[in-house]
């Protein structure tokens, strides 16, 4: 006991319909780092609010630093030593990476003005420590999402707290980048800080944790030490189910005489795409991947008419086509999972059925009016079809979880019928099950005839569900692969490319 940072006793919290945490208990000490792992809805985002006061409790008890705790807001439990780095990034756009990292934190002159140099100097020496390179006077809406994510990690750095939640750190980051992470993590824990660890990534969980606390449904099934499992122990407990053959690799089936459907030829734009070429035929399923910054997200959205060309063209069966718009993409077949759900897949304050339907809002629309019952008829396949857990088709989409949203997103496409669908680290924040739930989905539209173009930045995801790789290193294509490619042989080509 005397070593606990947290404990939490009994810990419930309901919405209207959803028991969110059923009778949580849980102890983190000061000289670990406790995993909490779960499938998406499991709780693990409503447990890490109730904890920081954002989310009130119903009952329970918490105890922090050896104290009861009775936080009203994230910024009371900020003050008392607990820093969050959330799974989506909570910057503030228009201000500079130095401003986001030292604000409220800011240094100031015996004359009560902020001392610009000593803020400086402080980044300097916490970038040093850390390996990273960012641009410390560039906005934050100006950076990619690994790059926001690692300026959120600094931030909480600067602040020296006692306790820091990590909910997916490393999303978007690159293999370097992670092991950075994974040493400052270490850091912390030798400092007697500890460090509540939350990823869908079991690799994580078994590199950097000393125990794991597997929440399912709202109710925590087992804490174990980490030494004393294996990740198909875990998964089982996180699923209650074996996951081994729900998913095995698919065959090629891709008939060579076949008509390529997408053809890119020599695609430009600085300074992350520098004369990208390839094909892509219906019913394949095409991967592409490639380290943070390698110009993945970047060709989706010039494929996409999302970004403009400044050289190269794309062919549609065989005829170039120029897209101004993602519109004119739309028009001639041609969709986007995008990698950020928030900023640019979802509206977070329309309903769940709203979101699905507004690319194909014509199909419901009658002489000017819309069809609710139509949107809904559609929504129900969609909630069905995909496993998405929710009230229902009211449901506004902010309050699912992230893997469910991403759901969404993918549902919304498809009802476009897309003859090329591009996915863009379509499996980013989602959970076990549902990784398996949507290599399903590629595999069957594949199978009826979609061109796929799976982008992810993990390899052995990638190899899973593709019948073609290609590696992009530097906004070029540096290697291809068949299907039958190992993990090592592509993580070869890429880091010799990233040296």
């Amino acid at each position: 006991m005397e070593k606990a940072i947290l404990i939490v006793k009994k810990l419930n919290k309901s919405f209207p319909g959803v028991k969110a945490l059923d009778n949580i208990d849980l102890e983190i000490y000061k000289d670990e780092v406790h995993a909490l792992v779960g499938e998406n809805g499991a709780g693990k985002s409503t447990l890490i609010k109730v904890l920081v006061g954002a989310y009130k409790r119903n009952s329970g008890e918490i105890y922090f630093n050896n104290q009861k705790a009775e936080f009203d807001s994230p910024a009371q439990a900020f003050q008392n030593g607990i820093s969050v780095i959330y799974q989506e990034n909570s910057l503030i756009p228009q201000l500079t990476v130095i401003q986001n990292i030292f604000l409220g934190m800011e240094r100031f002159t015996p004359l009560g003005l902020i001392d610009e140099t000593k803020i400086y100097q402080e980044y300097l020496d916490i970038s040093k420590k850390l390996g990273f390179e960012l641009p410390p006077h560039e906005e934050a809406r100006n950076l990619g999402v690994a790059e926001q994510k690692l300026v959120e990690i600094l931030k909480a750095l600067i602040h020296k707290a006692k306790f820091i939640i990590m909910d997916e750190p490393t999303t978007s980051l690159s293999k370097n980048e992670t092991d950075h992470l994974f040493r400052i993590i270490s850091e912390l824990k030798s400092n007697h800080i500890g460090v509540l660890y939350i990823t869908h990534i079991l690799g994580e969980v078994f590199r950097i944790s000393d125990r794991i606390t597997v929440l399912r449904d709202g109710k925590k099934i087992k804490t174990v030490f980490t030494k004393e499992v294996n990740q198909d122990e875990v998964i089982s407990m996180m699923v209650g189910e074996s996951l081994k053959n729900a998913y095995t690799s698919r065959p090629t089936g891709i008939k060579k005489s076949q008509q390529p459907i997408l053809k890119v030829e020599n695609l430009r734009r600085k300074p992350r795409v520098n004369g990208v070429s390839f094909e892509a035929s219906p019913g394949e399923v095409l991967g592409i991947t490639g380290l943070m910054g390698a110009g993945k997200t970047e060709l989706s959205r010039l494929i996409f008419g999302a970004d403009k060309l400044e050289g190269g063209q794309i062919l549609i069966n065989d005829k170039p086509v120029r897209f101004h718009s993602p519109l004119d993409a739309v028009n001639q077949g041609i969709s986007l999972v995008p990698e950020d759900r928030k900023k640019d897949a979802l509206i977070l304050m329309l309903e769940l059925y709203k979101n699905i339907t507004l690319p194909t809002l014509a199909q419901f629309t009658n002489k000017g009016i819309i069809s609710s019952g139509k949107e809904f008829d559609i929504t129900r396949q969609c909630i069905k079809k995909l496993d998405i857990k929710t009230l229902g088709e009211n449901q506004v989409v902010k309050y699912l979880s992230g893997g469910n949203q991403q759901k969404v997103v993918i549902s919304k496409w498809l009802q476009t019928e897309p003859k090329v669908l591009i996915m863009d680290e379509p499996t980013r924040g989602i959970d076990v099950k549902a990784k398996v739930e949507i290599y399903n989905i590629v595999s069957k539209l594949a199978k009826s005839g979609v061109c796929v173009i799976f982008v992810s930045s993990e390899v052995s995801e990638v190899i899973k569900v593709s019948d073609r790789i290609l590696v992009l290193s530097r906004g070029k294509i540096s290697g291809e692969f068949k299907h039958s490619v190992s993990q090592e042989e592509i993580m070869r080509i890429i880091l010799k490319e990233d040296k």
